[in-house]
């Protein structure tokens, strides 16, 4: 697959810094891309001082890097090294810094690997397909307000404005045992699939509806734009990451 890839991320309306972080890496080695695939990446921070960006910067450095240096030929197994690396990372660095201390991040992964797609995810930043002038939500929010839509106590739009709705079960960095989900088997790709990886701050104020238009209706840099536009038009309360990688076949 040839890969068309755009990335856009804003401070907000309301936040002091930028907590979320984002990374991809496309080889241009034949041997490696064919190997291991194109890798992409956002991640959503939290703790105190700056231990957010701190937190979801070293969770896209470390996973790009050890994903790649990995001797795993599954990229589902690459993934999880990588991730478990990550947590490692960050675990270290809050523990050799007091003002760090509780730090953590989510992050969504995806690998393109020929005409397949493998995902990783932790905590409730998503990942997407729209595919079809369909939109799929591949991830599930390892959070309290995701756990209630998924036992029915929630709608997907109550959850959206529900005062809890920042509370993550799951998070890089904040405990030794760390609880990845993985796509359960590679997705199959097809010519124009869009997958869409990004935060919180774009889902929590822009609905499924007015981003699958957004998509259907734009190539990935104006998708990234306007989809951020919206964000902030419509509270910008928090830091909105999004990352585009459109499929085309060769």
């Amino acid at each position: 697959m040839r890969l068309e890839v755009a990335s856009l991320s804003h401070i907000g309306q309301v936040r002091q810094r930028n907590e979320d972080a984002m990374g991809y890496f496309e080889p241009a080695e034949p041997q490696v891309l064919d190997g291991k695939g194109s890798l992409f990446i956002v991640a959503d921070g939290m703790g105190g001082h700056r231990g957010g960006e701190i937190a979801s910067q070293l969770a896209v450095d470390t996973i790009l890097e050890a994903y790649y240096a990995s001797g795993e030929s599954d990229p589902a197994k690459a993934l999880d090294f990588a991730f478990r690396k990550a947590n490692e990372a960050i675990i270290e660095k809050s523990r050799n810094d007091v003002s760090l201390y509780g730090m953590g991040t989510t992050c969504t992964a995806l690998v393109v690997r020929e005409d397949e797609g493998f995902f990783a995810h932790v905590g409730d930043s998503r990942a997407y397909l729209f595919r079809g002038n369909e939109l799929k939500q591949l991830t599930e929010d390892h959070s309290l307000v995701g756990e209630m839509v998924r036992s029915g106590i929630l709608t997907d739009e109550e959850a959206r404005t529900h005062p809890r709705r920042n509370v993550i079960t799951r998070s890089i960095g904040t405990h030794e045992d760390l609880a990845v989900e993985f796509s359960k088997a590679p997705l199959p790709l097809v010519d124009g699939d869009v997958f869409v990886l990004c935060s919180d701050g774009l889902t929590s104020l822009v609905g499924q509806g007015e981003l699958k238009t957004v998509i259907a209706s734009n190539p990935p840099r104006k998708t990234c734009d306007v989809l951020v536009d919206l964000a902030n038009e419509h509270g910008g309360k928090d830091n909105v990451t999004v990352q585009i990688v459109k499929c085309r076949a060769s």
